[in-house]
């Protein structure tokens, strides 16, 4: 998930740093390759903290383990309820329609969803 964001950023980079080569009359092409470069590492620094800083908001997709141990990536699908930071309980909505109460264990990784542990699960009966 943090890839795509880091793309978005990178190509947001590049595009700055071409207009400022194009229009600023005393840019070099070294100047624009510090510019690309500073770009690249503010792209990797916001990709690397932002998720920290986000969180988990409501309607984002996240992974659903039963142990810690588990990788995110094996962990059943669901769609958090609710606001929620690390190590705080929220409520996730899986396809089927239960609803669970997990613990955010870690947040996206570059190609995976959010972790959430289970707590509780609640069934639907029909």
């Amino acid at each position: 998930m943090r890839v795509f964001l880091f793309f978005k950023l990178i190509i947001a980079a590049l595009c700055i740093s071409l207009l400022a080569f194009a229009l600023v009359p005393d840019v070099s092409l070294i100047g624009a390759l510090k510019i690309m470069a500073l770009g690249t590492v503010i792209s990797i620094a916001v990709t690397a903290y932002y998720p920290e800083f986000r969180g988990i908001r409501a309607g984002d997709s996240v992974a659903v383990v039963n142990d810690s141990n588990i990788p995110s990536l094996i962990g059943r699908p669901g769609t958090a309820a609710a606001n929620g930071k690390r190590n705080q309980q929220i409520k996730i909505v899986l396809p089927n329609g239960n609803e669970v109460l997990g613990v955010i264990e870690s947040y996206t990784g570059l190609i995976s969803p959010p972790k959430i542990r289970v707590l509780y699960e609640e069934k639907l009966v029909e």
